[in-house]
């Protein structure tokens, strides 16, 4: 899922690739990602506690990246925003990496 957003212009979480407003958005930059992927995984993740009540969804990675609670955190403590902001990005840049090296050891034929 991440692999695929690499080339994809993205602005608030929002996919700008059929509209007119293209050039706004952002290509390959890990915190649009997260932004889209916490926007289309988060409802999921919350409908999930009404089949295992221990679930807590906002004990979740991505969970910085929705818009109400990176507002809230950039409010209440800057500092932390940015640590966890940074985190974030590390660890899409990682999946990213990862998955170009995946996707390279198959065209290989290594697996």
């Amino acid at each position: 899922m991440v692999y695929e957003l690499k080339h994809t212009p993205l602005l608030d979480g929002d996919d700008l690739t059929d509209m007119e407003n293209v050039g706004d958005g952002k290509v390959g930059d890990a915190w649009e990602i997260a932004k889209w992927i916490a926007k289309r995984e988060f409802p999921k993740r919350r409908n999930k506690t009404s089949t295992d009540p221990s679930y807590d969804p906002e004990d979740w990675v991505f969970n910085i990246a929705r818009r109400s609670i990176a507002k809230k955190l950039r409010k209440e403590d800057p500092v932390e925003f940015h640590k966890q902001r940074k985190t974030l990005q590390s660890r899409v840049g990682r999946y990213m990496r990862t998955a170009e090296n995946h996707l390279d050891s198959v065209c290989k034929g290594q697996f």
